[in-house]
């Protein structure tokens, strides 16, 4: 009689060591911290890292030891920059299936459909595409951190994401404002008076309540952590299921359409970093 067994579960070490480039990770008694980078500094986005947080959300979530997620960026800043050569390639210029649908899709989807436990995100600074840390169960931010939709301004249609969580926090006419009009982002303040995060600190002090509110998650028993994170991440899924789907063909369809927006990028990144 042969005896089944299971595949094992891919351990910490080798998920940290294989996405090392773009994550810095490190657990102390099940609250995993993940810190995102580029060569050990702020995070540059590009489409290499785009492909990664979605790795990086199923991994975290196929491990049972992790039990709480901290996620957070390097430095002072969220994502400011950009990677042009990433941008500029002939690859990603013309959307395709694998860096515009697959890619797009699994950095939200993974986060709400991989990862069973709680999340907290740090928002270390001002940056883009804060959905991912938006979508947390809990998101505090840095008294400095402004948050910006800047899709429109580069010329591209926003519906990879970002948009769409902005509507659900914001609700619709902020959201539009935020959108359209908002080159210069929602200041920390703003953010915290319309519901987009819970807490705003000082930077100094952002980890150290992280770290404090992983604990006081830690205290309940695991069953009860884990199935309540369900129940959190509900309305974000069901949001997700019904609309996401739409918004990134959107986004993708006029892609393939507009001009290039690289120059863009350029004009916004200068304006952003004044």
């Amino acid at each position: 009689m042969s005896i089944t067994k299971y595949a094992r579960h891919i351990p910490l070490a080798e998920y940290q060591d294989r996405l090392a480039e773009h994550f810095v990770m490190e657990r102390n008694d099940g609250v995993l911290e993940v810190r995102f980078h580029t060569n050990g500094g702020e995070a540059v986005w590009s489409f290499e890292l785009h492909r990664a947080i979605g790795q990086m959300f199923q991994a975290v979530g196929q491990d049972p030891e992790n039990e709480v997620l901290l996620l957070t960026g390097t430095g002072d800043k969220w994502l400011m920059k950009r990677d042009l050569e990433s941008f500029s390639s002939e690859d990603v210029l013309k959307p395709n299936y694998d860096s515009w649908y697959v890619d797009g899709s699994r950095l939200v989807e993974s986060l709400l459909w991989s990862v069973d436990i709680p999340t907290i995100s740090v928002i270390n600074g001002p940056g883009s595409h804060t959905e991912f840390g938006l979508l947390c169960d809990l998101t505090i931010a840095a008294d400095d951190a402004r948050f910006f939709e800047p899709h429109f301004f580069l010329g591209v249609v926003p519906g990879d994401g970002q948009f769409l969580v902005y509507q659900q926090l914001l609700g619709l006419k902020r959201a539009n404002h935020a959108m359209y009009l908002r080159e210069t982002g929602i200041g920390a303040a703003e953010a915290l008076e319309w519901g987009m995060v819970g807490e705003v600190l000082p930077r100094e002090k952002l980890m150290s309540r992280a770290r404090e509110i992983a604990q006081l998650i830690m205290r309940q028993p695991r069953v009860i952590r884990r199935l309540t994170t369900q129940v959190a991440k509900r309305p974000w899924r069901r949001l997700v299921q019904d609309d996401f789907g739409m918004h990134l063909a959107t986004e993708a369809f006029a892609g393939n359409l507009s001009p290039r927006p690289v120059d863009n990028f350029r004009r916004v990144d200068a304006s952003q970093s004044r």
